[in-house]
């Protein structure tokens, strides 16, 4: 009986010998694996870096970099066209038109659709002071919407509006001076709900945000802004190649022609207290022609209308 006892113990110790054994060699691969996990490139770096040659005992001179090349975005140009979004299927577009004082012009056209851009429906602004083009278009309802233009013999800003989606304009000569617009025929001064007060430059597009916040685009792509119905500007923020612009929820979404990484219109977010530009996405759209670029948002959508092409975000830009 003792020996079975003796056995069976004997048994017990080697069996722990092992296993101690085991857990050894399990923790000493476990290290090993660590080390080859801290010392190895990090994944999806590997291409973006090159290796770094040491330097020898006597340096030698450093290679002069190669100067980068710099591609000058051309100036922009104030739009050809107009557009007005309601919500994510409805939106109403123009084209900007032109008057010339003393002659005469056809009824202004509008266009509606409530189908995301799949289809417009055409109907002409007929009102007594015969707008010939849009300096503003702004719907804020399927079948309401305003439109700021010149109008008869003298292409005096005019303001027009309907309630029956088009169906009957009339003039609101009442309704002007507490609208913004900038007067194409005075494009250094903006009309807000103040009054006409200086603009920072020569405004290429308008993007309003309340009756006492709006922001211009000017020629060379800076973005200013106004908290007080434009008696003052912030000192603006450049982007590169802004063609476009339009107030979007605590800020204002700018179209870029020929951006950096984008083979199409670039949309970036200018933020009220920033100056920061901040890139959101890439519509795949072609600029045919300067001025040939609107953009609109609402209701939680981002039109954009760009040469032949009506696209509708649904996430603010980032995709189309």
């Amino acid at each position: 009986m003792p020996d079975v006892r003796r056995k069976r113990g004997q048994r017990a110790t080697t069996r722990r010998r092992l296993a101690v054994a085991g857990i050894g060699a399990f923790v000493l691969v476990d290290l090993a694996l660590v080390a080859v996990a801290l010392t190895a490139e990090p994944a999806g770096l590997a291409a973006d870096r090159a290796p770094v040659a040491l330097p020898s005992s006597l340096p030698s001179e450093p290679a002069a970099e190669p100067t980068p090349t710099v591609t000058t975005p051309a100036p922009a140009v104030a739009p050809t066209r107009a557009l007005s979004a309601v919500d994510a299927e409805t939106a109403w577009r123009s084209q900007a038109g032109s008057c010339a004082p003393g002659g005469t012009a056809d009824d202004l056209v509008l266009e509606s659709t409530t189908s995301g851009g799949g289809t417009w429906s055409a109907t002409s602004v007929s009102s007594e002071a015969a707008l010939a083009g849009v300096d503003r278009l702004q719907a804020t309802a399927a079948d309401t919407v305003f439109v700021v233009g010149p109008a008869g013999a003298g292409c005096t800003p005019s303001f027009a509006q309907t309630f029956t989606g088009g169906a009957e304009f009339r003039d609101y000569p009442d309704r002007l001076a507490a609208a913004w617009f900038v007067s194409r025929t005075s494009t250094s001064t903006v009309h807000s709900p103040a009054g006409d007060r200086p603009a920072p430059c020569a405004v290429i597009d308008l993007a309003v945000a309340g009756d006492a916040r709006a922001a211009v685009l000017c020629g060379d792509g800076t973005v200013h802004r106004t908290v007080d119905s434009a008696s003052t500007w912030d000192a603006g923020t450049a982007v590169q190649g802004a063609v476009a612009l339009t107030s979007g929820a605590g800020g204002y979404l700018v179209a870029a022609s020929g951006a950096a990484g984008c083979d199409g219109v670039a949309i970036s977010s200018v933020v009220d207290s920033a100056t920061a530009v901040a890139p959101l996405g890439c519509a795949p759209a072609t600029v045919d022609a300067p001025g040939a670029v609107a953009v609109s948002a609402a209701a939680g959508s981002l039109w954009l209308w760009a040469g032949d092409a009506v696209l509708v975000s649904a996430d603010g830009g980032r995709t189309w």
